[in-house]
């Protein structure tokens, strides 16, 4: 996340930094200070240092680097508001408090003069390992991923990188914040399902399956029993693995109504912290065998054909302690969803410049994943305002519109027919839908206090009511500046509540079990069409449950 958000920022840096650079005026302002290495406050040289307007109509994006003594200067700076990012590779941006930090904002005044800011970096830490077979040879080629714990009782790892062994069985990960992590091991498909499907010999029909499985260290199939690596700053900690054959299952069926010109593939994906996936061939009578599968759930899918034929369906499977027999799938041809945006009083200059989405409603995990890789979930409006979804299944989706945090946009009404579907639709069919983007959001801008001082660097979230919650896009976000003020663009009219938490992990406030614990901490506020409303905070405290 940090690495990309740089890349970002650096990409906008190089195209804006010239006109930037050269806008020397009485008005502009200049900024100093310190990059220092904890723990130890050492100097940090060769620090590159991305200071970029969130207006870019205003505020221009400068460079600097520190020196020997960990010193930067940086002249001619626009006034306006500016998050301000560090970038040294083997380094991590902190705050004062020790926090992972994603820059830090700052407002810049006419005429200002700063020479005395301090920003803290934090060496990264290192996983390095090996992954060998029951008789210590390495596995090459093995999948090892890197899951994230994250704050909270219920809430499961993430997957926060992936990579493979080398020729060694070797693999590495660098580049680490201090934290919770676990590793697993995933292992390579049994190619068995790719064979045209043969009658086994009696004796070979009994023996039992044993392939790899995945395995999370120090060497455990259970997630629940995987033991959590704790890394300090600079640490560079081994895991190794040593991969000993499970007892695996498989999954047989019949794949039906399919032209006898194509070769369906089934594809069998795990549910819950690895997503892994099995895949084999159908058979020429519709018959399909998926070997090496452990013990959990999963979802199995069907494809079929190519664009404009393709075919598919899926069904959930739970695999116990047996073979899975007389699965059945009867695949069908996906539809189109079809689509008209307007922008609600005036003509749009440029539609193109929307991209409407489409997501499931009530599978998270099946947001576009069953769906061929050239499927258009993300669809350009064209110049009229018409877009369309391909290769749509049956479900419950949510529609929504990418509108810039910055602007005054937001998505008034998505219809169905005569139905509302802001909240989302059911489909099993072609169908259209009607978008109607508002040009007179909602502003929210006040300032977040912490004992009777400005709190900086906080995140502000307005939260909407109930029924938007499970809508990520319907969240007004916005960050403290050094004098705790902010500004919150692009909220549509309706209820919030707004929270003010500082070193909050990234999008806890989405969970419905945090916000439960925080309501009481809320101010509660109305948005209207185009109003402005100023409001007071005070810093919300986060408890240990959740730290």
């Amino acid at each position: 996340m940090k690495h990309s958000l740089v890349l970002a920022f650096c990409l906008l840096s190089l195209l804006a930094r010239p006109e930037a650079q050269d806008a020397a005026s009485p008005h502009t302002a200049a900024l100093s200070g310190t990059v220092v290495k904890e723990p130890g406050s050492q100097p940090l040289k060769r620090v590159l240092l991305h200071l970029i307007a969130e207006d870019q109509k205003q505020g221009g994006n400068y460079t600097a680097d520190t020196d020997s003594e960990g010193r930067f200067h940086i002249e001619k700076v626009q006034p306006g508001r500016y998050r301000l990012l560090l970038e040294k590779t083997g380094f991590h941006q902190i705050n004062l408090r020790g926090h992972q930090a994603e820059g830090s904002i700052l407002s810049v005044q006419p005429g200002q003069e700063t020479t005395d800011l301090l920003f803290q970096m934090l060496p990264a830490a290192v996983i390095t390992g090996k992954v060998l077979d029951e008789d210590g040879e390495p596995l090459t080629g093995y999948g090892v991923s890197l899951l994230r714990k994250r704050p909270g009782k219920s809430r499961e790892p993430e997957a926060f990188n992936n990579e493979r062994t080398n020729d060694l069985g070797e693999y590495r990960f660098g580049g680490l914040f201090p934290g919770q992590y676990m590793v697993a091991v995933i292992p390579l498909p049994d190619t068995r399902n790719f064979e045209h499907l043969a009658k086994e010999s009696d004796g070979a029909a009994s023996k039992q399956d044993l392939n790899y499985l995945v395995t999370y260290y120090p060497g455990t199939t259970d997630s629940a029993q995987a033991s959590v690596i704790s890394l300090r700053a600079g640490d560079e900690m081994p895991v190794n693995f040593t991969m000993v054959p499970g007892r695996t299952y498989r999954v047989r069926g019949i794949v039906t109504g399919i032209p006898a010109n194509q070769k369906p593939i089934v594809q069998v994906v795990s549910k819950g912290v690895n997503n892994t996936m099995y895949a084999a061939e159908v058979a020429a009578d519709g018959q399909f065998e998926v070997r090496g599968m452990a013990p959990g759930s999963y979802t199995i899918t069907v494809f079929s054909g190519a664009e404009g034929t393709l075919l598919t369906t899926r069904e959930n499977v739970t695999v116990v302690a047996a073979d899975v027999e007389g699965v059945k799938l009867a695949p069908t041809r996906p539809f189109a969803v079809s689509g008209h945006l307007r922008v609600e009083g005036r003509e749009a200059k440029d539609l193109t410049q929307f991209t409407a989405s489409l997501r499931s409603a009530t599978d998270a995990d099946a947001q576009g994943i069953f769906i061929s890789p050239d499927s258009g979930w993300n669809a350009q409006v064209d110049r009229f305002g018409n877009f369309q979804w391909t290769n749509v299944t049956p479900g419950v989706y949510v529609a929504s519109v990418y509108l810039s945090p910055a602007s005054d946009n937001f998505l008034k009404s998505a219809n169905v027919g005569n139905s509302a579907a802001d909240t989302g639709f059911s489909v099993t069919g072609p169908t259209t839908i009607e978008l109607m983007i508002g040009s007179k959001a909602g502003l929210l801008e006040g300032v977040v206090l912490d004992q009777d001082k400005p709190a900086s660097n906080a995140t502000v979230v307005a939260i909407p009511e109930e029924k938007y919650r499970k809508l990520h896009e319907r969240y007004g976000v916005g960050s403290t500046d050094q004098n705790g003020l902010f500004t919150i663009h692009g909220l549509a009219p309706g209820s919030y509540t707004v929270l003010a938490w500082q070193d909050l992990d990234d999008s806890l406030y989405y969970d419905a079990a945090f916000l439960k614990s925080q309501e009481l901490n809320g101010t509660a506020i109305k948005i209207e069409e185009g109003s402005r409303r100023k409001i007071e905070l005070k810093l919300s405290r986060v408890g240990d449950d959740w730290q």
